[in-house]
């Protein structure tokens, strides 16, 4: 079972789930369903983030990954090519303006490892802003839903959802980055952090308050939420640099697949 988990996380296609959480969620809360953008999302997490990582070993050496990814590279380079050949092949079904959008996002991705990263606090906000507009956006904008003030709050919180519970994975990289590279968990310090990672999950809870007083919300996504957030202030709060990396890599990204489960379970029971 453990050389599972570890094979499923360190291909990223545990992340690619866990980002395919995110997407479902989203279909629930806006009652819309596209699988060509699920599919999507799947395959190109996949591609993107192994494309990342084997950039990231040949810059960093302290990498963590750094042994694994040499070890087993031509199936690291096997996924690439397989998850991009296939994002690209459902890429030109998409309508225009989601091409648009997709292009746009994929040039942040790209610039990530070589330009962004090293930017100070940039780095965790271009992951909440991409994995945001991947999960929330690319779905309005395919299904041609109306984007009113509820889409936009959708898309704010799952900014600041994703923006907290990424605070801790550089509370966890404290070691490896570059010190060149100024983190949030670098400049305040491990508590701040912490404390910057609960007011951002704080909002999420006040937005999800507030979609439910305008009946934007039904009575079991909000709690649905709710328990989240909750869950994911204490992943936050037992975040350390002395966790091993399947605590963050497996169960802090998994906190999006609860994300998926808690509101079909809310729909179970409602």
């Amino acid at each position: 079972m453990k050389s599972i988990i570890f094979f499923l996380v360190y291909t990223n296609i545990w992340v690619a789930f866990c980002v395919l959480g995110l997407v479902l969620s989203t279909e629930i809360l806006l009652g819309s369903t596209n699988f060509n953008v699920s599919k999507f999302v799947f395959l190109c997490t996949i591609f993107t983030y192994n494309f990342q990582r084997v950039i990231r070993v040949n810059k960093e050496g302290k990498h963590p990954r750094r042994a694994w990814i040499k070890k087993n590279s031509r199936l690291v380079h096997f996924l690439i090519l397989l998850s991009g050949g296939f994002s690209l092949y459902i890429f030109f079904d998409f309508s225009v303006i989601t091409q648009l959008a997709i292009m746009l996002l994929g040039i942040l991705c790209f610039l990530y490892p070589f330009i962004l990263r090293s930017i100070p606090f940039i780095k965790i906000a271009v992951i909440a802003l991409v994995w945001s507009n991947t999960t929330v956006l690319l779905l309005i904008l395919e299904n041609k839903i109306i984007i009113s003030y509820n889409e936009v709050l959708h898309l704010v919180a799952r900014f600041f959802f994703v923006f907290a519970i990424t605070i801790p994975f550089d509370i966890k990289d404290l070691e490896y980055d570059n010190k060149n590279i100024i983190t949030i968990p670098l400049f305040f310090g491990i508590r701040r952090s912490k404390l910057i990672a609960s007011f951002f999950l704080f909002l999420s809870i006040l937005i999800a308050v507030y979609q439910y007083n305008i009946s934007s919300l039904i009575l079991g996504h909000f709690l649905a939420l709710i328990i989240l957030y909750i869950i994911a202030l204490v992943f936050v709060w037992k975040s350390d640099k002395k966790k091993n990396e399947m605590y963050f890599a497996f169960f802090g990204e998994g906190l999006s697949i609860c994300a998926y489960l808690f509101l079909v379970i809310s729909l179970l029971i409602s």
